[in-house]
Formats: C-alpha cells, sequence, structure tokens
C-alpha cells in the first residue's frame, strides 16, 4: 500500500481566508503611508532647520553681531522663522544715534503667515536723548487700566516702576525690558558721554524664563555697542537675580523700599485724604531712576467721600468713573535728568532740568546730587489734585526731602506752593 504524500514544504501557501488577506493589505497599505508621512516630517524638519539658519544669519546682519542669534530665536517660547518687522525695521550701522533692529517672528494661522513682535534692540545717547523718560500725566488713563464701576481699580497697575539691575549702576528693567547703561570715560562719538541700550520682547507667560536672557543680550550689546561707537566703559556684572517687577499694591505700612518716604510722613502727617495703598521698588544706591506708586483702595475712597462737602463731592464723584485716585513720585539722577518729558495734547513737553514748577498735572522739583542735576517729579489726576489740597505741596516737600537725604544731595528747588 501506498503511504499518503505529505504536503510540499516548498509548494504554495494555503488560503487563510478572506479576512486574513484584507488585514494584510490594510497593513500594507498603512506602511506605505507612513513611509509617505516619514518622508514629509523629514521634508518638514529640514524646512524648519534651513528656516533658523536663514533667521539666525539675519538677526546677526540686523543687529550688527550685537545680539545672540540663538538667545533672540528662544525668546517668548522659541521662534523657527523671523523676519525684520516692528514699526521701525531699520537695522544697527552704527552710524547714527539713535540705532537699532526690530525683527517679527512668522507663524502659520490659518493658512495664512502672520508676523508678531519677537526682538527690538535700541540704542539711544545721552546727551542726544531728549525723550529718554516719559513721566505720568493725568489726562491719560494713569497707571490703572480698571474702572471703579469694574471692580478694585487700584489692586494692581499695569504700568510698574523700574527695577534697578542690582545697585542701579548697571541699569534697569521692566515687564518687557532689559536696560543697560553704558557710560564712556571720555565722550566718544559725536560726543556721546554714554550709551542706553534696550532689548525689548513682548510681554508672555514666558516673561520670567525670558528676564534673565534679554539682561545677557542687552549688557553683550551694550559692550559690543560701546567698542563700536569708541566708548570706554567698564560695565558691572548682572545681578544674580531677577525679581519681577512689582505689579501688586499692598498697605502703606513700615516700608523700606522706594515708599519708605511716605510710610515716614504718614507718622505726622494727617492721612485721613492720603493714600493707603503703595508699590515701591528695592533702592538702588547708584539708579538713575526711582519711582513710588501710590493709590487710594475702594474703601479709603468711600471713607474720603464722606470727609467733602456736598460740593466738593460732586465736583471729583464723576471723575471716579475714569480713573482712581492716584500719586505717582518718581526721581531722575545724573544726565537721565535732562532727558525727562511730559506727554502733552500736542506732543511731549520737556522739564527743564534745574527748575521748578508744574508741566501738566505733574510736580517737579531739582537738586543737585554728586555735582550733577537732579529731577524729581510727583504726578496726580486733576480731581484727586482737589481733594488733596496744600497737602499735597507738604506730601512733595516730604518725598524731595527724602531722597536728597539719602542720595547725598544739595540745592534743593521746590516749586511755589499753589
Amino acid at each position: 500500500m501506498f503511504e499518503p504524500l505529505e504536503p510540499s514544504r516548498g509548494g504554495p501557501l494555503p488560503d487563510r481566508g478572506r479576512l486574513r488577506n484584507v488585514a494584510n493589505a490594510a497593513l500594507l497599505l498603512v506602511g506605505i503611508g507612513g513611509l509617505a508621512l516619514g518622508g514629509w516630517a523629514l521634508l518638514d524638519a529640514y524646512e524648519t532647520h534651513q528656516d533658523r539658519e536663514a533667521s539666525r544669519a539675519l538677526i546677526t546682519k540686523a543687529c550688527a553681531g550685537l545680539a545672540d542669534p540663538r538667545a533672540v530665536m528662544e525668546l517668548d517660547g522659541g521662534a523657527d522663522r523671523v523676519v525684520l518687522g516692528g514699526r521701525d525695521a531699520g537695522t544697527v550701522d552704527f552710524e547714527t544715534i539713535p540705532d537699532g533692529c526690530a525683527l517679527s517672528r512668522v507663524v502659520e494661522r490659518d493658512g495664512k503667515d502672520r508676523t508678531y513682535s519677537q526682538f527690538t534692540l535700541s540704542l539711544k545717547g545721552l546727551p542726544q536723548a531728549r525723550d529718554l523718560h516719559v513721566t505720568d500725566d493725568a489726562w491719560r488713563t494713569g497707571p490703572f487700566r480698571t474702572h471703579r464701576s469694574q471692580g478694585d481699580a487700584t489692586a494692581r497697575t499695569e504700568e510698574p516702576d523700574r527695577m534697578p539691575l542690582g545697585d542701579g549702576a548697571l541699569g534697569d528693567y521692566g515687564p518687557d525690558d532689559v536696560t543697560v547703561v553704558a557710560r564712556c570715560e571720555q565722550p566718544a562719538k559725536s560726543g556721546t558721554t554714554s550709551l542706553i541700550v534696550t532689548a525689548r520682547s513682548p510681554i508672555t507667560a514666558h516673561g520670567a524664563a525670558d528676564r534673565p536672557v534679554l539682561a545677557r543680550i542687552a549688557r553683550r550689546a551694550a559692550e559690543g555697542a560701546a567698542e563700536k561707537y569708541g566708548c570706554r566703559t567698564r560695565l558691572p556684572a548682572l545681578p544674580a537675580e531677577l525679581p519681577p517687577p512689582v505689579t501688586a499694591l499692598g498697605p502703606v505700612g513700615e516700608r523700606t523700599d522706594s515708599c519708605g518716604w511716605f510710610s515716614a510722613h504718614l507718622r505726622t502727617a494727617e492721612r485721613d485724604r492720603l493714600p493707603d495703598r503703595a508699590a515701591g521698588v528695592p533702592l538702588g544706591g547708584s539708579a538713575r531712576e526711582e519711582g513710588c506708586l501710590l493709590a487710594m483702595s475702594p474703601e479709603g475712597t468711600e471713607r474720603v467721600l464722606r470727609l467733602l462737602t456736598t460740593a466738593e463731592r460732586e465736583d471729583v464723584i464723576g471723575s471716579l468713573r475714569y480713573s482712581p485716585w492716584w500719586l505717582r513720585t518718581r526721581a531722575y539722577f545724573g544726565e537721565d535728568a535732562a532727558a525727562v518729558v511730559v506727554p502733552g495734547l500736542h506732543g511731549p513737553d520737556p522739564v527743564i532740568p534745574g527748575k521748578a514748577g508744574r508741566v501738566g498735572d505733574v510736580l517737579h522739583g531739582s537738586m543737585t546730587c554728586q555735582g550733577r542735576t537732579a529731577t524729581v517729579t510727583a504726578a496726580v489726576p486733576y480731581r484727586y489734585k482737589s481733594v488733596l489740597g496744600p497737602r499735597l505741596g507738604a506730601l512733595f516737600k516730604a518725598y524731595a526731602q527724602d531722597v536728597a537725604a539719602r542720595r547725598g544731595c544739595t540745592d534743593l528747588v521746590l516749586p511755589p506752593s499753589e
């Protein structure tokens, strides 16, 4: 008898069923799709790499090598592509002062390329910069953007005072910028005695992480610009920490910051109509600018309104719908004191160094600090000024005298009482 034949191992595979064949075909299609997607991913990665390389080259050229292109690209969470941008899309050429470069990031939105500010580097010089400091004037909204009807208007400010870099000798910073000052040992090109270099990036959730990066960019740029302009200088090191600008107002209490003078004034002054909130900055012995923001809380406002006569109350209560009661003092030292302006309806009005008086709603006085004229100012909305009355003059005097004593200044000149 014949033995049964075994299936040949080299013959065709048996049919494993229609479902299995469909599955195999699907796997094949998935594999082909994966290869295609992988190819697109590689292409996209290559194009992104090319965009970054081109952007870094653009940053180097536009900012004349002053700004680290990799650091600029990392700002605001990181960018893959930047272009020249901003209202003044200039580039640094070292021919004139002021100078600077502005760059925008390119982001695809709804199938279209849209540009957003990424970085600005500006170079100014003294004594040419006539509008270096713009102090408050109450015809604008002021330091608060929340109307009284919308809640606690003076709990926080959107315009905090500038913070000193260390003791302030290196410069200062705000919410979205860091400014480094290079003081020339001898006048440089075009008679420039100081270079003011500001690195700026938009305010975002990345602000805290971006601030040290901006500080390093600004300091490096200041060194490079000083060398290019022939300004021999020695810049202090950056401080180890850069605390966020002070935006929250708190009780006046016993303070040791730039509002300490107000705490001292309250020990002897009638305080019923005076502000009950303050936001000060750390004191820097070499700071070119110091500011203190004072304001009235909603409870304090209601208390003062009850103290007023019917005519006084009717005169001021309407204005509270547009702006709370506040007062801001600032002091400017050294060459910077010659570049202070007050915003006006028809353009900035300069504060004349060495003089005392009033420009708009800004009181200003002067003193001599280390042989240079310094300027002190106090901005107060017109309606709150009427509430304060003669207390405003005493308040401004207390502030100016405190600054003079603390900074070793003489020859204090104050505006006449109004």
